[in-house]
């Protein structure tokens, strides 16, 4: 059975599904019996879809056009 430690070491590849069937039932078996885990992986995959939606922006003007309203804001507050 996975120990906590290899479970935070996998906690990356467990929410992107990128383990082998051996390590995906290790993983399963660990988190049935570990209420922590099932804790820790359930917020890591709550952060990671929060970075995903706040992804930035590639287009070089979409990234201008949000610099300049991050600007405006700052200026506006103050004064």
């Amino acid at each position: 059975m996975l120990t906590c430690r290899e479970m935070a070491q996998l906690g990356s590849d467990v929410i992107d599904k990128q383990l082998s069937l051996g390590k995906r039932i290790a993983v399963y078996v660990h988190l049935r019996q570990c209420k922590n885990c099932r804790t820790y992986i359930k917020q890591l995959a709550l952060t990671s879809a929060v970075l995903q939606a706040l992804a930035v922006p590639t287009d070089s003007a979409e990234v201008e056009a949000t610099l300049g309203h991050i600007q405006h804001a700052i200026e506006k507050r103050s004064g």
